[in-house]
């Protein structure tokens, strides 16, 4: 095996190289929770270009088209947001995008709101909580969040379900116009604080790939394997 050139970047330990220098990317047992790209947006918009998809969510235009996809990617991340493309790992082949899961900041000053959908084919298979549940230690862990909110459609039960598994607690309930009808819709609005994500965390732990952390890692590696060795 050949040694890493000065210019070369190692690979994740999940096996796929790193898609971008400061959004890390977040593992799972099943799952690849990775910044979306440029590139990315035809399978997103083919992904949500579903009235199932849309009509359990507020914000998701029907028909979703491609100029949609590339929008919300050319949209800014705030720092202490997320933006992930959810990837279901493959054994011989690479990661299957099937969803996309955000935290968003709506202003400077709150706490951040979890988003998540999947393409339909992959509902049901427990994805969108295991991606929730790493969304959400990123977010108390590394960017040191003290509450987090999620606002559901009082007709997504699945959703529902999903949440109150993280921890979630309901708090109220209001209208919301929905993008995809443009009639109001009746929300129900849930948050969890870092005290009760404390209280009942149990799942797998988080396991974050970050390019800078790995490149220091390498660093440190590369030394040790070319540090003189001293014969006895």
């Amino acid at each position: 095996m050949s040694e890493l050139s000065e210019t070369e970047e190692p690979d994740s330990p999940c096996g796929w190289p790193l898609m971008a220098a400061v959004r890390p990317a977040i593992e799972t047992r099943r799952l690849i929770l990775r910044p979306p790209t440029d590139e990315d947006a035809e399978t997103i918009s083919r992904l949500a270009n579903s009235a199932a998809v849309a009509r359990n969510l507020v914000g998701m235009p029907y028909p979703y088209r491609i100029e949609h996809a590339r929008a919300w990617l050319a949209e800014p991340v705030d720092p202490r947001g997320q933006r992930h493309l959810i990837c279901r790992k493959g054994f011989d082949a690479a990661p299957t995008p099937i969803g996309v899961l955000t935290l968003d900041m709506h202003g400077r000053i709150g706490p951040g709101w979890i988003g998540c959908w999947l393409g339909e084919r992959h509902w049901g298979q427990g994805y969108a909580t295991e991606a929730c549940h790493a969304a959400i230690d990123y977010a108390f862990l590394h960017q040191r969040h003290e509450r987090l909110l999620f606002a559901c459609r009082v007709t997504n039960q699945t959703g529902r379900r999903v949440i109150e598994k993280c921890g979630f607690q309901m708090v109220a309930q209001e209208l919301a116009s929905a993008v995809g009808s443009g009639v109001a819709v009746a929300i129900d609005r849930f948050r969890i604080d870092r005290s009760t994500w404390e209280s009942i965390r149990a799942w797998e732990p988080l396991r974050v790939h970050d390019r800078e952390a790995e490149r220091a890692e390498w660093g440190e590696r590369r030394a040790e394997f070319q540090a003189p060795v001293e014969r006895i």
